[in-house]
């Protein structure tokens, strides 16, 4: 009996199988690794924007309070904390503050009369993973009693972004309490 082409052509051969297989298996790879790294930028991204956020309200804060304020006077020595005297309209007044706590909590606090500096309890949350950037881990360094710098780094997962700038106090109020 004599095989023509066309019953050869019926199926195919091992090696036809062996190759498809490894042919499917690179392409299917390629992709996986592909996918990956989608996912793994996506969170990259993901982090970089939740910092970029977070540090971009801090900043804000910070400049718009302080402009806002007639002094402000950074914790003596540790430049971990800040306290500003804002004016709030025609004739008000509060104490804002913010501090650094040793585990990287940025705190917040507000009122209408002094407070202590010397313990966050009470006080508001408003970011994590900060690190001072200043000498010391310092986040606040005083140039004058209108005139305050600061630097510091927000980390949110991967991400990290480094935050700095200057403000000036420019703000007059008459017969405003202290608040330090």
């Amino acid at each position: 009996m004599i095989i023509t082409t066309e019953e050869n052509d019926a199926g195919i051969t091992l090696v036809e199988l062996i190759v498809s297989v490894v042919v499917g298996a690179i392409i299917a790879g390629l992709m996986a690794g592909l996918f990956i790294n989608g996912l793994k930028s996506q969170a990259q991204t993901t982090d970089r924007d939740t910092a970029t956020g977070t540090a971009t309200v801090i900043a804000n804060s910070l400049q718009t309070s302080i402009r806002n304020a007639v002094s402000v006077t950074p914790s003596t020595g540790s430049g971990r904390t800040l306290v500003a005297l804002v004016a709030t309209g025609a004739s008000g007044w509060e104490c804002r503050a913010w501090s650094l706590t040793p585990d990287g909590l940025l705190m917040y606090k507000s009122a209408n009369a002094k407070f202590s500096t010397t313990s966050t309890t009470g006080w508001t949350r408003i970011a994590s993973g900060v690190r001072g950037s200043l000498t010391g881990g310092a986040i606040f360094t005083s140039v004058s009693a209108t005139q305050v710098k600061y630097a510091f780094t927000l980390s949110a997962g991967t991400a990290g972004v480094p935050v700095s700038g200057g403000v000036v106090a420019q703000a007059v109020i008459e017969g405003a309490g202290p608040c330090w």
